[in-house]
């Protein structure tokens, strides 16, 4: 096959490249790089490869016809930009898929969740009492304890407030007062907190009888309830140091004989300061490491009515990722790992709890980080794990109120994205905007179910005694909490495409296209390198070259006459 002889010195497609050189340069200047560029890339065209390009420079061809070839390697070009950028935005926004890795999940080895339980009263009638006459008797104005029990009624605000409007300067006053005769002497500050503990319901008196595993155990130990802060303020949580985390086949808790049953007080006699319209207590379960707070999309509330038989159906769902995510940054693939989250302490209050990162806890980080921005002080239902700096720190008081809820609705909605949506602007601009918080890597989710039964089939099977009177009296009501099913579904996160999968998409995708091949590619590459380097090459001759002049000017003898 005879090949023509052609201008260039492109060394792959040329029989003899420097015959070709020597012939072309007797008697003819040097050319430029430019030119020869044009040489070597129309013999590019002609040779490469790459099907059709032959035609753009054929002679044989009209110059109508090379226009047509032309423009349709022109639409083929522009055509294959586009599909490789659609492939390429869905490659990106499909890096990542979550797949059923294993739906029958042992659920011994799920974490159990945290049980937090509260009444309905959020303040004793007996601690109340005792707390105005103590006001009373500090108080250098002579008045009667109903005074006291009207204006402590105040308290309520600090919860979810569904009773009649109070004016806030009511509030200002009283807790003027307070700030002078309901302070200790080693106080600087009204101590909300201690003095909210103090008139919470105790936990002794609303709790009568625990068991798990259908074996009865004592109700207040470090291995079963404690008290706690939650969104409703001190309760009674259930597993709060989290050492049900791994069970074994036998402690799998999964039916309601072999869960956790709690008989609990449902006397109304301590009653003072309900906040839900609801007769029930309050139950919140949620993951052991988290504060339990509806708002943080962590804790899952329910209301359990008072004088039944009330049965919680746990159900759990493990989400876990590929370690071969960790390449990626945390925000790329959308959540961190253990090693990735840091999470601020400090050591004033490491000595007693301290809380995992985790997206709810960020949230309410976050949340507490704005109120104390805001309003200048923290709710005393908050966790002082969470608060970032302490100096300074002061609980909310009634004076405070105004200003809780004045952003109360800002703290109740949180974004980490902000998408413009027509029509909730407004929304958008007023939430609190957390744009550093992420779910946790590994995780596990729960939801539950409830459903109840009278109390009387668990009133006949207590023992009587000989005056038939059984050791719990009527007015109670019982909780069972337990996994509904043995098993739990595993989900892990994984990269939806490898890179062999992405590079053979492309690949054929080209193929189509323009008949693309490893062939071209090394030709092109090759062409390439080639100007570069002789472009490099030639600027150091030229510096080269310039340096000697300068020597050379310098160097020049100079005759005066």
């Amino acid at each position: 096959m005879d090949i023509k002889e052609s201008s260039s010195n492109a060394i792959w497609w040329i029989k003899n490249p420097k015959a070709v050189k020597d012939k072309k340069s007797k008697g003819l200047r040097k050319s430029s790089l430019g030119s020869a560029f044009c040489l070597d890339m129309a013999d590019l065209l002609r040779n490469i490869s790459l099907q059709g390009y032959n035609k753009l420079l054929s002679p044989d061809l009209t110059l109508g016809q090379r226009m047509i070839w032309l423009l349709l390697h022109t639409a083929t070009t522009i055509s294959l930009v586009v599909v490789l950028s659609l492939t390429w935005e869905q490659f990106v926004a499909q890096s990542f898929v979550t797949n059923l890795k294993d739906p029958l999940y042992p659920v011994e080895n799920v974490p159990f969740p945290a049980v937090s339980i509260c009444t309905n009263n959020r303040i004793s009638r007996q601690a109340i009492i005792r707390y105005a006459e103590e006001l009373r008797l500090n108080s250098p104005v002579i008045r009667p304890v109903e005074y006291y029990l009207e204006r402590l009624s105040f308290f309520r605000e600090f919860y979810v407030h569904v009773g009649v409007v109070v004016d806030t300067d009511d509030f200002v006053t009283f807790q003027t007062f307070l700030d002078v005769f309901g302070t200790w002497n080693n106080e600087t500050f009204f101590d909300t907190r201690r003095i909210m503990k103090q008139l919470t319901p105790s936990c002794h008196d609303f709790l009568l009888k625990c068991s798990l595993a259908n074996v009865e155990i004592p109700c207040f130990t470090r291995d079963a309830f404690q008290e706690s802060l939650t969104m409703y303020g001190p309760c009674c949580t259930f597993n709060m140091e989290n050492k049900l985390k791994q069970r074994n086949y036998k402690n799998r808790l999964a039916s309601s004989e072999l869960g956790l049953t709690v008989v609990l007080n449902s006397s109304h006699s301590d009653y003072f300061a309900p906040i839900l319209n609801t007769n029930g207590y309050i139950v919140l379960v949620h993951n052991a490491e988290n504060y339990a707070t509806v708002s943080s999309s962590n804790a899952l509330e329910m209301f359990p009515g008072q004088g039944e038989d009330s049965y919680l159906q746990i159900y759990a769902r493990v989400v876990d990722t590929d370690d071969s995510l960790k390449s990626f940054s945390p925000f790329g693939r959308r959540c961190y790992f253990d090693h990735e989250a840091q999470s601020p302490s400090n050591e004033q209050v490491m000595k007693t709890y301290t809380y995992a990162y985790s997206f709810p806890n960020c949230i309410t980080r976050c949340r507490i980080r704005s109120i104390m921005a805001l309003c200048r002080c923290l709710p005393f239902q908050m966790p002082l794990q969470l608060v970032e700096n302490l100096d300074g720190v002061v609980y909310c008081t009634l004076g405070h109120i105004s200003c809780l809820n004045q952003y109360l609705f800002k703290w109740r909605n949180v974004l980490t994205e902000r998408h413009i949506i027509p029509g909730l602007e407004r929304e958008i601009e007023e939430a609190l905007y957390c744009p550093q918080c992420l779910p946790s890597c590994s995780d596990v989710q729960y939801r539950v179910s409830m459903s109840a039964l009278p109390i009387d089939n668990y009133l006949a099977t207590l023992k009587v005694d000989e005056n038939n009177q059984t050791e719990l009296s009527s007015d109670i009501s019982v909780l069972r909490v337990y996994f509904a099913d043995l098993y739990a579904q595993y989900y892990i996160r994984l990269l939806n495409n490898a890179w062999f999968e992405v590079f053979s998409t492309i690949g054929n995708i080209m193929s189509i296209f323009v008949g693309f091949s490893m062939v071209a590619i090394f030709e092109i590459l090759f062409f390439l390198t080639k100007y570069i380097y002789e472009g490099c090459n030639r600027i150091v001759e030229q510096n080269i070259i310039d340096r000697k002049a300068k020597q050379l000017e310098t160097k020049k003898l100079y005759i005066c006459p």
